[in-house]
């Protein structure tokens, strides 16, 4: 669960919100859309990074997001794909299940479930700086499942992937969502949005956080969209 109370984030004189608010439940797969620059990264970084935001109150699962605590009850994946290049795919993954504090033979079956998913069993051992884009985001997006935090927070998840990955992400999130977890991505495939997520948290040209439950009416999205964002 993820409550955000009275957000407001500047840069230099620019607002990019003011004392927003939004609640996100559990058991649920939330999109974050918006046009570039509208403030989704910035969103997303207000959740995973207290600092980045000037004034408000962030909590996960009832922990304000200051607090260290609160670290274990997410995971996030950024836009940037460029972290961790001097560790191997397998030390990357050792090194979630130490800081999340997972049982070494849970975690042996999922990432055996998950690297047969993904076709990584033959780059473990190679550097992630070694890897394609699409290699890395699938080491992240491992992690994240690994992890076992309750709240996952992705970047542009299918970026990089091809359509077999994605299908298996999808599938991934899903059974993720069904285990009483929360998922929020943002994305900019409207499709993508209209026929998989629960929810829909839309920023709006003014900057309006606006939360829908009906994603499957495409229709009625898009037409938000244009009539928001042209």
């Amino acid at each position: 669960m993820i409550q955000i109370n009275e957000l407001s984030k500047k840069y230099n004189n620019k607002i990019i919100f003011e004392n927003v608010s939004c609640s996100l439940d559990n058991h649920r797969i939330y999109s974050l859309v918006g046009v570039n620059g509208i403030g989704k990264s910035t969103l997303l970084n207000a959740i995973t990074q207290p600092y980045c935001m000037d004034t408000g109150i962030i909590e996960i699962d009832n922990i304000d997001n200051r607090k260290f605590e609160s670290k274990f009850h997410f995971f996030y994946v950024p836009d940037n794909k460029d972290m961790f290049l001097n560790l191997t795919g397998r030390e990357y993954l050792k090194f979630v299940l130490k800081l999340y504090r997972q049982i070494s033979k849970e975690f042996s079956e999922k990432l055996q479930k998950l690297s047969c998913a993904f076709h990584l069993e033959q780059s473990f051992d190679e550097y992630i700086g070694n890897y394609s884009l699409g290699m890395k985001q699938k080491i992240y997006l491992m992690a994240a499942f690994l992890s076992g935090a309750e709240n996952l927070i992705l970047d542009e998840p299918f970026n990089g992937l091809d359509p077999e990955c994605i299908a298996i992400l999808k599938q991934t999130l899903i059974e993720y969502r069904n285990a009483g977890n929360l998922v929020l991505f943002s994305i900019h495939n409207l499709d993508l949005v209209a026929n998989f997520c629960d929810d829909v948290i839309f920023i709006d040209k003014q900057r309006n956080i606006l939360q829908s439950n009906n994603p499957q009416d495409f229709k009625q999205l898009e037409t938000l969209f244009s009539q928001k964002c042209v």
